[in-house]
């Protein structure tokens, strides 16, 4: 078992290098040896897409995903998943359904992170997208939040549930704060020394307003295990 590699997603790097907290991987990489692993998808995704496009909104943060990646922080996986990250994406896609018709959840990085993850043995994955997330750890839960979301009954395809819970139940997913949180523990943002605290607080506000997906709640409750 791969336990000091990480599978990340594109919303994960999104949201670490548009907070500017991308340092949180060479940390990782250089305090524990965690080695970050990326497919083909997430690289085209987080990285070539929106450097193709005359807008230059995201640039700054593709860029800096791409110079982990040239500084060998990021390892882009160059293995063939096509047919099963299909199969399982079609699956995922075929789970809830509301008014008869199946709701599209999943897109092609995550789920071929997913694919990845099995093949490769990797257990632990940084996604700050919600509905794939919530769809691995608590899909009757993701149930309740589509049924608010569409205002009608969810229906569930019971056998394709299990299928696709019986290939992801292994895995554990992990988002950009608690990455953050864990890297605070260990001295990452010592350098501010009486402000290490205050600082670690608005890093985690950052990451949610970057696109991590966390409750106001669940801010709460992290300000309070950083008491020290």
């Amino acid at each position: 078992m791969k336990t000091n590699y990480v599978l990340c997603d594109a919303s994960s790097l999104i949201s670490l290098t548009g907070s500017c907290l991308d340092n949180l991987l060479p940390f990782f990489l250089e305090r524990f040896g965690v080695r970050f692993l990326i497919p083909k998808s997430v690289e085209y995704e987080a990285v070539s897409r929106p450097l193709s496009f005359k807008s230059k909104i995201h640039n700054f943060s593709a860029l800096r995903i791409k110079d982990l990646i040239q500084d060998e922080v990021i390892e882009v996986i160059s293995e063939n998943a096509e047919e099963e990250t299909k199969a399982l994406m079609k699956l995922g896609n075929n789970i809830f359904y509301a008014r008869g018709r199946p709701i599209r959840l999943m897109h092609l990085g995550e789920t071929e992170m997913l694919v990845l993850a099995n093949r490769l043995d990797v257990t632990s994955i940084l996604m700050d997208e919600r509905t794939t997330r919530i769809l691995v750890e608590d899909p009757i839960l993701l149930k309740d939040h589509l049924q608010k979301e569409f205002r009608t009954n969810i229906m569930v395809n019971k056998k394709h549930l299990l299928d696709f819970s019986s290939k992801v139940e292994n895995l554990d997913v992990i988002r950009s704060t608690e990455l953050l949180y864990l890297a605070y523990e260990n001295g990452f943002l010592k350098h501010f020394k009486d402000l290490e605290q205050e600082a670690a607080e608005a890093a985690l506000y950052n990451l949610k307003y970057s696109g991590c997906a966390i409750s106001f709640n669940e801010l709460k409750e992290y300000a309070k295990l950083m008491v020290k």
